[in-house]
C-alpha cells in the first residue's frame, strides 16, 4: 500500500493552481511519508482551502492510518467523513513495492507522462493529538499498477475530482488516464528534498 509520494509546485493558469503551489513550497520535503506533512484541497460551501496536514489517521490501535480503502465505506466512520470531510491530495508521482522472488522489494513510481499532478481522493478530520490529519483513499488498480500492487491511491482527472470535492455522489474506479510506471531505488531512503523542477532520479 501506497506510504510515499512527492509533490512539487508547479505554473498554472488557474488560480487553485497557484495557491497549491504556494503552499507546497512551504512543504519541509518534497518527498512525503506517511505521518509526514502533505498539502490538501478542501472545499467548505464552495470555498476552496489549501492547507498541509498528515498524512495519517491516529487511531486506538494505529497511529498511521494513511489510506482508506473504497470498498471498506460502509462503516459509519467513513460514512459520516464521505458526507462533511472530503479533500483532494496533489501528488506528482507515488509510490508501490514489488515482492521479488528472493524476498527482497523493488520500489516502482507511477506518475502521469506530462508531469502533471496526479488529483488523489482523500478524507480529512482533526485529531486531540496531532490536529489536522488526512488519510488518501484507495481503489481497484489501473492495469500498469496490477503487475505491482492490488490497490492503488484513487487518482481521478480535475472534472471527476471536483465532483468529489463538492460532494457528489462517485463511484471509484481505477484510474483510466495516462500512467508511466518506472522501477527506482526506495524513496524510503532519502532523506533530502530533490532540486525544485527535477524530474530524473529515485526521487522523479
Amino acid at each position: 500500500m501506497c506510504n510515499a509520494y512527492t509533490v512539487r509546485p508547479k505554473l498554472g493558469a488557474r488560480e487553485i493552481d497557484a495557491l497549491v503551489s504556494e503552499e507546497i513550497q512551504k512543504l519541509p520535503s518534497a518527498l512525503v511519508r506517511r505521518t509526514g506533512q502533505g498539502v490538501v484541497l478542501t472545499s467548505q460551501e464552495n470555498q476552496f482551502s489549501v492547507k498541509q496536514m498528515r498524512w495519517g489517521f491516529s487511531r486506538p490501535f494505529s497511529d498511521a492510518i494513511n489510506n482508506a480503502r473504497s470498498d471498506k465505506f460502509h462503516s459509519p466512520t467513513w460514512q459520516d467523513a464521505l458526507r462533511s470531510r472530503r479533500c483532494l491530495v496533489p501528488i506528482s508521482t507515488f509510490y508501490e513495492w514489488q515482492e521479488r522472488p528472493n524476498g527482497s522489494k523493488q520500489a516502482f513510481g507511477f506518475k502521469r507522462p506530462d508531469l502533471e499532478w496526479m488529483w488523489v481522493a482523500g478524507l480529512y478530520e482533526t485529531s486531540e493529538k496531532y490536529g489536522s490529519c488526512y488519510a488518501t483513499i484507495t481503489t481497484e488498480p489501473a492495469r500498469v499498477v496490477l503487475p505491482i500492487h492490488d490497490r492503488m491511491l484513487a487518482v481521478m482527472d480535475w472534472e471527476r475530482a471536483l465532483d468529489f470535492l463538492l460532494g457528489n455522489p462517485l463511484t471509484f474506479a481505477p484510474y483510466e488516464g495516462p500512467l508511466i510506471a518506472e522501477a527506482c531505488a526506495s524513496p524510503l531512503k532519502q532523506t533530502k528534498k530533490p532540486p525544485d523542477g527535477s524530474s530524473q532520479g529515485s526521487l522523479f
